[in-house]
């Protein structure tokens, strides 16, 4: 028989959480409950959190998320996941999603499909055997991603003289982020990202200054040559985000990869092909800056950023988010 504790984070301090997690985390990503399964001796053995309050629909269903995953094991991983979903259905969801801490905008999906290369900077990990937990307990599939990798990027980059004739005329420049006045083009970027990704998947909104405190410290450290902005008469219109693999200093000397975060364009006809050229810009930045790597990150598989990366990358990994019915 396992403990099974709703917690919160003033409580949690209290207990022997041995897999590393922070519990200011409780807080900041808004949980509506968290949960912990105890073994005999008073250990976390198996811990989640769970949203229903402000989780995006799929298909229209009222959805609850699951998320902060972690169990030393099957058995204690089944009996929280088993308890999450109660909870979710009791709360009027019909569809448990997970992992999923809260919404799209933090970490969410499993590795399911590791390959050989390392883990990246922003690279969600987990062992192998938690999508396990979530299959045996009537998790299925809900979506697939991947990330890819380009290795000698200085030798595949397209010419796109046609389409930088046509944003040219039309009136669209492209620089790298304003470094000394980041904040302007922020709110620019901000109305890019919104409108943008409104249609995506899972997609819900965040306000102008939970983005900000959300961005604002990955852009420091990043040289402002790996993050161009496409304006029009003033206006952000597009932007690409590639910060250094910073976890590769931890096992070789220098960091030669870079991470293509976000990429967003303005859902406008005329901007057709921006983002290609803002990428091909990006990446003759980081071949003269001496990067020889390139990692498109975290894609859906039905994206069009997978497509415009597939055309000079192969696959590096892939990720999967699960959902299960939460019946009568």
């Amino acid at each position: 028989m396992h403990d099974i504790f709703d917690m919160q984070t003033a409580d949690y301090d209290s207990i022997i959480d041995r897999t590393g997690f922070d519990p200011d985390r409780l807080e900041s990503d808004q949980i509506d409950q968290h949960f912990a399964v105890l073994d005999q001796k008073g250990q976390v053995r198996a811990r989640c959190s769970i949203w229903w309050r402000e989780s995006a629909q799929v298909n229209g269903t009222r959805t609850g998320t699951i998320g902060h995953y972690a169990a030393t094991d099957e058995t204690f991983g089944g009996t929280l996941l088993q308890h999450a979903c109660r909870e979710l259905k009791h709360r009027g969801c019909e569809l448990a999603v997970g992992p999923m801490d809260g919404n799209t905008w933090r970490r969410y999906r499993f590795v399911t499909e590791r390959g050989a290369a390392r883990p990246f900077f922003l690279e969600p990990d987990n062992p192998d055997e938690w999508p396990i937990h979530f299959s045996r307990q009537g998790f299925g599939t809900l979506a697939h991603y991947v990330s890819e990798i380009n290795p000698s990027m200085a030798v595949r980059q397209p010419e796109l003289g046609s389409l930088r004739q046509k944003f040219k005329d039309a009136g669209i420049s492209i620089a790298s982020l304003d470094a000394d006045n980041p904040d302007a083009e922020l709110d620019g970027i901000y109305d890019v990202v919104t409108e943008s990704f409104k249609d995506a998947f899972m997609y819900t909104e965040l306000d102008r200054e939970s983005y900000r405190r959300m961005y604002v410290p990955l852009l420091q450290g990043v040289d402002p040559r790996l993050m161009l902005v496409a304006k029009q008469r003033g206006e952000v219109v597009g932007f690409v985000f590639a910060p250094p693999d910073m976890l590769q200093r931890g096992y070789q000397d220098k960091i030669d990869a870079i991470v293509i975060k976000t990429i967003a364009i303005l859902p406008r006809k005329e901007l057709s092909g921006l983002g290609r050229v803002l990428i091909v810009d990006m990446l003759a930045n980081a071949v003269d800056m001496e990067f020889t790597t390139a990692i498109s990150a975290l894609m859906h598989a039905d994206n069009r950023s997978q497509q415009i990366s597939s055309a000079c990358a192969g696959p590096m990994r892939r990720y999967s988010l699960f959902a299960k019915e939460l019946c009568n």
